[in-house]
């Protein structure tokens, strides 16, 4: 996970590519589709109406993948605004790598169940769902603090089970963004 959490942050994070991963949500769309084909993506679609009664976590998935996309792509473009002197910069970035893995992982998904969905098997997308949503509620929480005011520092240490899924850790990000600032 370390290649990828490198070429994220190369691809990007270094030059602060802003970009939705999502470009129909699976919520006002019967479809979810992940759009972006490159080094790291690969387009993948699903078909979330006729999908839900084989897997029907597949409904959360996709409502807190929206989110997550909402938050990745919001914390992009406020960087730019942020001295690099501020921890909290550091800590959207982090946060920012994570969700980006996190929605690699859910890529991978995809397209296992596109393949195999007649065979019941549920992907681990539960799995997904409970890292990706605790990052959310970290996400949000980290960012509106820090549009209140209120966050010079915040703490990770909370993501480490998170961090363990995407087979990483807190220093392994850290050494590929510490030469951002």
């Amino acid at each position: 996970m370390s290649k990828i959490i490198h070429a994220i942050v190369h691809r990007y994070i270094e030059n602060s590519n802003c970009f939705d991963i999502i470009a129909k949500d699976g919520i006002t769309t019967d479809m979810f589709e992940i759009n972006r084909s490159d080094a790291l993506f690969v387009k993948a679609s699903i078909n979330v109406r006729q999908i839900q009664s084989q897997i029907p976590a597949i409904l959360q998935s996709v409502s807190v993948a929206k989110n997550l996309d909402y938050y990745q792509n919001k914390i992009c473009h406020e960087i730019s605004s942020i001295s690099d002197t501020e921890k909290i910069k550091v800590t959207l970035q982090k946060l920012r790598v994570i969700i980006i893995a996190l929605f690699l992982r859910l890529n991978k998904l995809l397209i296992e169940i596109k393949k195999q969905v007649s065979s019941g098997h549920t992907y681990n997308i539960e799995e997904w769902n409970k890292n990706s949503e605790e990052t959310l509620i970290i996400t949000s929480s980290i960012l509106v603090l820090y549009q209140q005011g209120k966050a010079e520092t915040q703490n990770l240490d909370t993501l480490k089970g998170i961090l363990e899924y995407l087979g990483t850790s807190t220093s392994a990000i850290d050494d590929q963004i510490s030469f951002l600032y």
